[in-house]
């Protein structure tokens, strides 16, 4: 199955759109991630799109307004895969309350983070 560019999705607490840059996928997540419901059909898609070589990521995380230890574990299995499969997960936007969890759990740390999507590109593209 060949990803559909800029498909919208949405939950109850979360939505989110895909989008590709080639070989880079962007996805812009809006709402909170507090529970494995919340994250359970973005998860599905993430991996679907990782076993089709999608493994360079991007997660826009500008519309994010909450996310705890179900999130943390979410961004954790994914970069694990990406990492596995030769490629990596960049977070962009983060701010707020899920900037404060990051840096509480040192996740500002293990995690590549930059301001835009045009920097996280410039970081892939320094990679080719």
């Amino acid at each position: 199955m060949e990803p559909v560019e800029n498909q919208k999705r949405n939950n109850l607490n979360l939505s989110y759109e895909i989008s590709i840059e080639d070989p880079v996928v962007v996805y812009n997540l809006k709402g909170k991630i507090t529970n494995e419901l919340e994250y359970e059909a973005l998860e599905k898609e993430v991996f679907n799109l990782l076993n089709q070589n999608y493994y360079r990521i991007v997660f826009d995380l500008e519309g994010l307004t909450h996310t705890n230890s179900s999130g943390i574990a979410f961004f954790m299995k994914t970069l694990t895969k990406s990492r596995i499969m030769g490629g990596d997960l960049i977070l962009i936007g983060v701010q707020g309350n899920v900037k404060k969890v990051f840096e509480i759990a040192k996740l500002d740390e293990v995690y590549t983070i930059y301001e835009n999507l045009e920097e996280a590109l410039n970081h892939y593209k320094a990679l080719q």
